[in-house]
């Protein structure tokens, strides 16, 4: 594990959505509906080993074509496996921990919340005065911050030699493999309260 935040974005929400339409089981849980707490993001190397049968069930998507995050779907459930973003430079991959079930012999602390501008002005206040990490308002504003150089440093810290010595494939290895799925529903409904 390299980094862990939680993310209010807009698109992070509605990925959440998306799966949620696929299977009841996967709805937002309440506290991220209700804006108390951004979707549960862990950070991991970009190190896989998947089997044929698995791989077989990975879908990837965007929500637009020129959208810059790219999302590993189960076909068979709708679960948000994974993604990544141009900024990790192939580094590193966010895990949606509120979709998959996490484990890991080293556990990360909550770091930051991030995208706090993207949800109801009174949500973010109530956030803001009860976070014990620090809350990001604007990510692209605060590139300098000491939280955002963390997060930057953390996902795009070289992979290490032992993974890159197993035998592994990453996520774009896998990408390219599948057709890209182009799936911006639930748009309106995931800004509904950004309005």
């Amino acid at each position: 594990m390299r980094f862990r935040a939680e993310c209010l974005c807009v698109d992070c929400r509605q990925r959440g959505l998306i799966s949620a339409r696929k299977r009841a089981g996967n709805a937002l849980p309440e506290a991220v509906a209700n804006f108390e707490r951004g979707v549960n993001l862990v950070y991991f190397a970009n190190a896989f080993i998947v089997d044929e049968a698995a791989q077989e069930l990975l879908e990837f998507s965007k929500l637009t074509e020129d959208a810059y995050n790219t999302t590993a779907m189960s076909t068979c459930c709708g679960t948000l496996m994974c993604g990544t973003h141009p900024l990790y430079k192939g580094t590193t991959i966010s895990v949606n921990a509120d979709s998959c079930r996490v484990t890991s012999p080293s556990n990360v602390p909550l770091q930051t919340v991030l995208f706090a501008c993207d949800i109801p002005d009174a949500a973010r206040a109530a956030l803001i005065a009860s976070s014990s990490v620090p809350v990001v308002v604007s990510v692209y504003d605060a590139l300098d911050s000491p939280t955002m150089k963390a997060l930057v440093s953390a996902v795009t810290a070289p992979i290490p030699a032992a993974a890159s010595a197993a035998a592994t494939t990453n996520f774009e290895t896998l990408c390219a493999a599948k057709p890209l799925v182009i799936d911006n529903a639930c748009y309106a409904e995931s800004r509904a309260a950004k309005v």
